[in-house]
């Protein structure tokens, strides 16, 4: 049989064209002329209509062995837990409500365990509560606390995985268990960190403010000096300071104008400025004759007694004798006595400001 005896056999619309002679069989030549003709297009439409129809197939045959669980059987379930706020580190406190009928009962082994969920969620804590109803019905109650370990970088819901729990098969009937689920929760994550800021050209940082010197040490000089003032006027008060005594006696005010005299003898009117001290101290003026009452009044001047006597008696004689020479009366030997009987005077005025005891036990010590 030629070519064109075959296609004149089986084409009912043969038209007598020419066929190209060819040495393959007409299995062959036909194969080579669809894959000519036929587009890639449609043969990809075919495979995939053709695995359509296969996973279809696979589907239906999964949901005809799958048993529907009955609405008498089903549990409710009620979840309560805040959504938001939340950020890496804190807990979430989440607590499911199961309502499980008369019959079935709860299999508290199907409870999560303690311990990392996920790489950034981990249980801290699961308590499980149970309860009895009047309708022999039963409420199960599951408190979990929950602990975030993982951030993101911008604020996005996260959700909790789907817990699956179950029942206790019962021993007659249908002993299969039944599946409680409680479903995913989501929850609002925030990130820690703020969202970058972009580089852009910012002013310069203020210079850090100099550190004042000048104003502590202003305030520590000025304190130093008070602190001296004041403690100088406490030594004042006290009548410690031996150059300025607080309320100066005779004695003392006429060892300060001898303290300036620098000649070697004495003039008629240092003797007298020294009589007159003498005369202050003793509260009267005095002579040959009433010199002692200078001892009765002072008596602390018992121990310079020699010498106030012997410089009396030769002032006296300088004033109202004959012949006298004033330079029999010693300049350095009379400025001693001066200022031992002033020291001798402000310790008497110091004590006397005490009370009365010591001041007289003092006045018989300098008697003595």
């Amino acid at each position: 049989m030629t070519d064109n005896e075959f296609f004149r056999h089986f084409s009912p619309n043969f038209t007598g064209c020419n066929v190209v002679a060819t040495n393959q069989s007409p299995i062959k030549f036909g194969l080579t002329a669809i894959k000519k003709y036929l587009d890639f297009r449609v043969m990809l439409y075919i495979l995939l209509l053709s695995g359509l129809l296969f996973v279809e197939h696979a589907i239906a045959a999964d949901l005809k062995k799958a048993e529907p669980l009955s609405p008498a059987l089903a549990a409710p379930i009620k979840v309560s837990m805040r959504t938001n706020g939340y950020t890496i580190g804190d807990l979430i406190n989440m607590r499911a409500e199961i309502m499980l009928k008369k019959g079935q009962v709860f299999d508290p082994n199907s409870v999560p365990l303690k311990g990392p969920v996920n790489n950034w969620l981990d249980i801290r804590e699961v308590k499980f509560q149970s309860s009895q109803n009047k309708d022999d019905s039963s409420k199960i109650t599951l408190d979990f606390i929950w602990q975030i370990f993982g951030t993101v970088e911008m604020a996005q819901t996260i959700y909790i995985p789907a817990i699956a729990l179950q029942t206790i098969p019962p021993e007659k009937g249908n002993t299969k268990p039944l599946t409680l689920t409680i479903p995913a929760q989501g929850f609002h994550l925030s990130p820690v960190l703020p969202p970058q800021v972009e580089e852009r050209n910012h002013r310069p940082h203020a210079l850090p403010l100099g550190f004042d010197t000048q104003t502590p040490l202003i305030m520590a000089l000025t304190l130093l000096g008070l602190g001296l003032l004041f403690g100088g006027f406490w030594l004042w008060l006290q009548d410690k300071i031996s150059w300025w005594p607080r309320n100066p006696g005779p004695l003392t005010k006429l060892a300060r104008q001898l303290r300036a005299h620098q000649e070697g003898t004495f003039s008629a009117n240092d003797l007298r400025t020294i009589h007159s001290g003498l005369a202050a101290s003793a509260g009267q003026s005095l002579y040959p004759n009433t010199l002692p009452h200078l001892f009765e009044k002072c008596p602390y001047l018992a121990t310079e007694k020699l010498e106030i006597t012997q410089f009396f008696e030769d002032s006296w004689q300088v004033f109202h004798g004959k012949n006298a020479q004033i330079n029999a009366i010693g300049v350095s030997t009379t400025k001693a006595w001066i200022q031992r009987a002033a020291i001798l005077e402000r310790l008497m005025r110091r004590q006397l400001r005490k009370p009365k005891g010591k001041a007289v036990q003092l006045s018989k010590k300098v008697q003595a």
